[in-house]
């Protein structure tokens, strides 16, 4: 068998177990988010979700995300939560490092309240597997509110923090305009 031809085999077999893994982690997503742990409904009579998305690497599923909110239309001034779902493992560090980098990108805050806000965070958001679910919520009293696995991990007295981290996935300038316009309904 000629180099060439072995060379032909081996790219058809990678691409072959490529299609195989994308294919996987491209299902769609669940009709039906996990749902939101018993303090955030009690603090949040009628939160629904608004949308849900899907974010892909390559075609690899890294999470998906669902808006919650109360009302018809989001607004910020009225709590409204994220749900995140790992669809693989991820590390704190590097959660908090892509969002803190997303936010001075889109200029939310100088080098003094971006510090700030990558301490609280680090505070807020654990390592995640694959299957677990981080939810964010921002209730009414500018409090930022965490939960791992439906358990309460962390929160943040800070008014500026939670529509800073909603603004990683909402901002209309966000690097997710996809997921954006998912999570968004629109």
């Amino acid at each position: 068998m000629t180099t060439d031809r072995r060379s032909r085999i081996g790219l058809v077999f990678l691409l072959t177990s490529l299609l195989t893994v994308a294919g996987s982690a491209l299902a769609a997503p669940p009709l039906v988010p996990k749902p939101l742990p018993d303090p955030v409904l009690s603090q949040a009579p009628g939160i629904r979700p608004l949308g849900r998305g899907r974010h892909t690497l390559w075609g690899i599923r890294m999470y998906d995300a669902t808006l919650w909110i109360v009302g018809e239309d989001f607004t910020a001034t009225e709590p409204h939560a994220l749900d995140v779902e790992s669809g693989k493992s991820v590390s704190s560090d590097l959660l908090v490092k892509t969002a803190t980098d997303e936010m001075s990108r889109l200029n939310l805050g100088d080098a003094t309240r971006l510090a700030a806000w990558r301490r609280e965070m680090a505070r807020l958001i654990p390592n995640l597997k694959s299957g677990d679910q981080i939810v964010i919520f921002c209730p009414h009293d500018g409090k930022t509110l965490t939960y791992y696995n439906g358990q309460s991990y962390g929160e943040v007295d800070d008014a500026t923090l939670c529509p800073a981290i909603m603004n990683v996935w909402l901002h209309p300038k966000s690097s997710s305009k996809d997921l954006r316009k998912s999570l968004l309904g629109r």
